[in-house]
């Protein structure tokens, strides 16, 4: 297995890439690497006391918020290298959501009174974390102008363009369970199942299991 950087890991996530390698090795003396969390546990949820950002090393895990019938919305995804959590950098309010593993996964950590010492003697860090609340804004207000503008066909072709963008071709695997798709796009695993069936009858799809190729 090959032995873990902890710099390494904090220089996968886009918040904290773009930054000086001097500042990444400052984050690292603030952080706790490789937290195990086996597949279906939750590493995150409200009122749990774990304040503070979280980065995945390995693994995958899902965003989710329970409403008062206990019905899942599906908020976002978390692959390798993905931070979630930094606005608890900032607050005091407790965590709304939880953060399942949907995979084995291995977390690195920082709790919020730590990253605020360092956060006051590294101002280009501040400017890091706003850029990135601003990129994770366009990303929510995206999957709601799909959700409310576009029919299903259309969110899934949305939804696999952009997976298609981010795996760098056009055979892309999906990164979730088809139950967990749906919840995140807006409509029910049936729809899912059916509209995936016409789009690759519509020639704009081949599917095979988890893996779909888009035709160019």
């Amino acid at each position: 297995m090959t032995k873990h950087s902890p710099l390494a890991c904090l220089s996968n996530a886009t918040l904290f890439k773009d930054l000086p390698e001097s500042l990444r090795k400052k984050l690292v003396t603030i952080s706790t690497h490789q937290e195990y969390f086996p597949k279906g546990s939750l590493i995150r949820q409200p009122f749990d006391g774990k304040d503070g950002l979280l980065v995945m090393d390995k693994g995958k895990a899902k965003v989710y918020s329970l409403n008062e019938d206990g019905k899942e919305t599906i908020l976002g995804l978390l692959n390798k290298g993905d931070s979630e959590g930094q606005e608890h950098l900032f607050s005091t309010s407790a965590r709304e959501n939880f953060i399942q593993a949907t995979t084995d996964a291995w977390v690195c950590s920082m709790t919020r009174n730590d990253f605020q010492k360092l956060v006051r003697q590294t101002p280009d860090l501040a400017l890091s974390l706003l850029n990135d609340f601003g990129q994770k804004l366009v990303t929510a207000e995206k999957n709601t102008v799909r959700r409310n503008s576009m029919d299903a066909k259309q969110r899934i072709m949305a939804y696999l363009n952009d997976l298609s963008k981010k795996q760098g071709t056009n055979k892309v695997k999906l990164d979730l369970k088809k139950k967990d798709l749906a919840g995140y796009l807006g409509i029910t695993p049936e729809t899912l199942s059916r509209k995936l069936k016409e789009l690759a009858k519509e020639n704009k799809i081949q599917v095979d299991k988890k893996n779909i190729t888009i035709a160019k």
